[in-house]
């Protein structure tokens, strides 16, 4: 199982951040330090991600393949302000970004230097007032050309995206970021500062933990699949033991889901009642054969075939055919999160 040790971002406002809060809708209001932050109820129903889907462009990245088998750590992103995606611009993103890393380097008394690429990554649009997914990738020059910063910016087929929102603002829900934590914040502040937005560490609650997990177990499996994983946390009153953790056979996870549910293949959602009563009814048999009642703690981290990801907002991900679904659902919760603090914040206003 990945290390799923946490890795947060510096919280410190930057002078520019102070600056730019008044130029746009998203800048300040996405996230406020120190101000608590109200979600309202999961949605009762979630619409699926055939395996069929195919993108507006089909000319994808052959498997994904980039994107695997890696540690992801997951931010929210507030709309950019006048990104493009020119190759001229991108070029000039990149251009700017090393000027970014060369200013940290010399504040750190570090020697190194690093190489910034921005591209676009085929086969992740979905709809059209959907951005093409970016990739940025990041070298480092005097080591051989060794990849140390890998992102994504991603908004995969996601419905009620902000409503009103003006054509000059570009909206990403997610960026996935691979790399230590110091370069990562380098990227973030980057990005905070040329684009006008505000990024926030992506936490998902024991509720969004269950629908990945009934939504992803359905899906289906090889012989050499991951096993399905459920841990949960410890109070703290239970000394010498932090989590617990349990593994089903994904083969059989996915009968279990077809048994009671009927084929995914054949559904255009996912309704609340089914993933409780997918997951309840793995907790039960958990309970029975452990005696440890499960329902009454807090379901920290889920794993199945297509993906493993945690509460603290880190992903692995094992399967191409299935990564469309994955991506689709994080991008889903993150939009949802953005519009209630909207909706939160212009309510307070």
């Amino acid at each position: 199982m990945m290390n799923m040790t946490e890795t947060p971002i510096g919280s410190g406002r930057e002078n520019r951040a102070q600056r730019v809060h008044i130029h746009t809708p998203y800048s300040g209001r996405f996230h406020t330090p120190g101000r608590r932050q109200i979600y309202t109820q999961t949605p009762r129903s979630r619409r699926l991600v055939a395996s069929t889907r195919v993108p507006e462009d089909d000319t994808t990245q052959v498997g994904f393949q980039a994107l695997l088998k890696k540690t992801w750590k997951l931010y929210s992103l507030s709309p950019l302000y006048k990104f493009q995606h020119k190759d001229a611009m991108l070029k000039k993103y990149g251009r700017s970004l090393e000027t970014a890393f060369v200013q940290e380097q010399s504040r750190r008394g570090d020697e190194g230097r690093e190489k910034c690429y921005f591209s676009i990554y085929k086969g992740l649009k979905f709809q059209n007032n959907e951005p093409e997914a970016i990739h940025i990738q990041v070298f480092e020059t005097n080591n051989k050309g060794r990849t140390v910063l890998n992102a994504l910016l991603i908004c995969a087929d996601v419905d009620n995206k902000p409503a009103d929102m003006p054509a000059s603002f570009t909206y990403f829900p997610v960026i996935m970021v691979s790399g230590n934590s110091v370069r990562s914040t380098v990227l973030l502040h980057w990005l905070q500062s040329h684009f006008d937005c505000q990024s926030s560490p992506l936490m998902f609650s024991a509720n969004d933990l269950r629908w990945m997990l009934a939504c992803w177990s359905a899906q289906a499996v090889s012989a050499k699949a991951h096993p399905v994983l459920l841990q949960y946390s410890v109070p703290q009153s239970c000394e010498d033991i932090s989590t617990i953790s349990c593994r089903f056979d994904a083969g059989f996870c996915k009968e279990l889901w077809e048994r009671m549910h009927g084929l995914p293949v054949e559904r255009e959602a996912m309704n609340e009642q089914e993933v409780n009563r997918f997951v309840e009814s793995l907790e039960a048999h958990l309970e029975y054969t452990m005696h440890i009642v499960f329902s009454k703690l807090r379901l920290s981290e889920v794993g199945t075939s297509l993906a493993y990801i945690s509460s603290q907002g880190k992903i692995k991900l094992f399967s191409s055919d299935g990564l469309i679904m994955v991506l689709h659902l994080i991008c889903d919760i993150a939009n949802e999160k953005f519009q209630e603090v909207l909706g939160t914040q212009t309510n307070n206003s």
